[in-house]
């Protein structure tokens, strides 16, 4: 059966994501001329052209619903943000021997001292190699400590607490103490499943702490941290784009995620965001900036609620409650990111 050109556009309809646009059309219209100008069969170079044009129309709007395609198409719920960065993940290049990252942390407390009351912002930025298990380097030089208010003497004393996040490092990558600072990132399997199942095992009986034993997780705090640990192995740790595919995958399972759709980061950069639920309860969150074209983590932010006015029935009371400084906001900014081949490079 012969097929006609509105058949075939019909067939193609699906593909579709956009009509083309006025630009487009002048540009495979000339596209077509070159083509017939150079070929010498004119009769079948007329068919080709009709098809290759279709085609191109047919193509040209595919590629908007794609990840990384026009910001028209992209998914707007957290699901579809998701599962959009883990397709691109899936086609990134191997890694080399060390992930690098170029980074701003910055965290803000809440202070309350002598009826004083204010916040201070803690920042620095710090240059990391990491290779599996987390074994690395850290670079930082000496960070910032500013108040947002003029502040008195308590509220400088109670917000100088912190000293040591903004100290000149030079040293192993440093991770902290978490549940995952000795995880082998070989043993991270490519399937979303198997491995939220293998976060969820790890976290709970300790095996990848810095300091192995059983902790005692409060209810839900398990399933918070592996979240958190997802976040934190697809910004700082050295995997594979399978591994990479089903952290995101793995995200977007989760239950609670809401979209916060196109945002900037905290030095304008734009690209799609996703608030997780941590403590539902409480209004905890973790939010993510994802850059669509690459699948990077630009930024991750925690907010995190005041405490309670009061501990629960049977909770040790501290000396001070409710306490004078606590920590409201996390944020990691990620400048530049890459795979190098050692210890020094920069992408």
């Amino acid at each position: 059966m012969k097929t006609l050109d509105d058949d075939l556009r019909e067939r193609l309809a699906p593909l579709r994501g956009l009509e083309p646009t006025d630009e487009e059309i002048a540009r495979l219209l000339a596209s077509a001329d070159e083509l017939r100008a150079r070929t010498r069969r004119p009769r079948r170079s007329l068919r080709a052209v009709g098809v290759v044009a279709a085609c191109a129309a047919a193509i040209g709007g595919g590629l908007a619903a794609l990840p990384g395609g026009r910001d028209a198409a992209r998914p707007r719920s957290a699901h579809g943000i998701l599962e959009a960065a883990a397709a691109v993940a899936a086609e990134q290049p191997a890694p080399g021997a060390y992930r690098y990252t170029r980074m701003l942390s910055r965290f803000v407390d809440e202070v309350h001292a002598d009826g004083q009351q204010g916040q201070v912002t803690y920042e620095q930025t710090s240059e990391n190699w990491t290779s599996d298990a987390f074994r690395g380097r850290t670079v930082a030089p000496q960070g910032t400590i500013e108040l947002d208010a003029p502040p008195g003497d308590a509220l400088r004393v109670a917000g100088g607490h912190a000293n040591g996040l903004v100290k000149r490092y030079d040293g192993s990558y440093r991770y902290g103490d978490g549940p995952i600072a000795r995880v082998r990132f070989a043993e991270l399997p490519e399937d979303p499943q198997a491995l939220a199942a293998l976060l969820e095992a790890a976290i709970r009986d300790g095996r990848w702490l810095p300091h192995p034993g059983r902790p005692k997780w409060a209810p839900g705090v398990a399933e918070e941290e592996v979240t958190r640990s997802a976040v934190i192995l697809l910004s700082m740790g050295n995997l594979t784009a399978g591994q990479r595919r089903a952290l995101f995958e793995l995200l977007g399972s989760r239950p609670g995620a809401r979209s916060l759709g196109d945002v900037h980061d905290a030095i304008g950069r734009q690209g799609v965001g996703v608030a997780l639920p941590l403590a539902s309860a409480l209004g905890d969150e973790l939010r993510m900036i994802i850059d669509p074209g690459t699948g990077d983590v630009l930024q991750s932010t925690e907010v995190l609620p005041p405490p309670p006015a009061r501990l629960p029935q049977g909770t040790p009371r501290p000396p001070h409650w409710p306490p004078p400084v606590w920590l409201a906001q996390r944020t990691e900014v990620f400048l530049s990111t890459g795979s190098v081949a050692a210890l020094g490079d920069r992408p």
